[in-house]
């Protein structure tokens, strides 16, 4: 079991990354503002983009740990500090994660391809680059480190994989809703998919995300290959 000082640590580094996240929400929703042409401006404004998603879960993930170390530290060993440390580890797994990884990876795998596609050049007057790498870059580096310093206990596959695909689902009719009821496509790919070439997408990406899972279930054990479980902090969501 981890020691007081531990949990202090614990709960420095996660409230640096608090810090970091929110005052990145605040250049980016209020200091930053883009070009009237750009499709921010349309209904729903940032809230059509995954990017955005992402960092709000990441500022949700980071700031339930903080409230998880100070639980602990105070030497809570209650249910409902259980129940926080449970709750971290099934959105850390399920959520703050893979979809961290998914838009890290399919941002600059796009990027590589044509930055046009994903990050025009004309946003660069409008976005410093430390905002770019923060939304789009930090983001796993700092995930991985939280894998590698704090011992987490994954929920059972059924759990954390129903809940990334429930993310990953919601997210997706959104953005179908946002195309076919408000014709704003924000990934244009998506208005000439049907019928078959529409469900392999739909099969490819939920294979995707599920992948994304298993890479992260597969780096937290080998992170902590060799480490006993504890008897307290690793309470899973089964």
């Amino acid at each position: 079991m981890a020691s007081g000082l531990a949990y202090a640590f614990y709960l420095f580094f996660h409230s640096v990354v608090v810090i970091l996240y929110v005052y990145t929400c605040y250049v980016n929703y209020v200091l930053t503002t883009l070009p009237k042409t750009h499709l921010i401006h349309a209904f729903a404004g940032r809230w059509k983009f995954l990017t955005e998603w992402c960092l709000i879960f990441q500022t949700f993930y980071f700031f339930w740990c903080c409230v998880t170390d100070l639980v602990l530290t105070s030497g809570s060993r209650s249910p409902i500090a259980k129940k926080f440390v449970a709750f971290r580890d099934w959105f850390l797994a399920a959520v703050a994660f893979p979809i961290g990884t998914l838009v890290v990876s399919m941002f600059w795998a796009i990027w590589a391809v044509d930055r046009e596609l994903v990050f025009p050049k004309e946003l660069d007057e409008f976005f410093p680059p430390w905002l770019n790498h923060v939304l789009h870059t930090t983001v796993l580096p700092i995930l991985l480190i939280e894998m590698f310093l704090v011992q987490h206990k994954l929920p059972s596959r059924k759990a954390g994989v129903m809940g990334t695909l429930f993310v990953g689902l919601s997210y997706l009719l959104w953005v179908l809703y946002l195309g076919y009821a408000m014709d704003i496509w924000v990934y244009p790919v998506l208005k000439v998919l049907s019928g078959f070439y529409f469900g392999l997408f739909l099969t490819v990406s939920a294979f995707f995300l599920l992948g994304l899972y298993i890479v992260g279930e597969k780096i937290s054990e080998f992170c902590w290959r060799g480490y006993p479980d504890s008897d307290y902090e690793f309470t899973k969501i089964d």
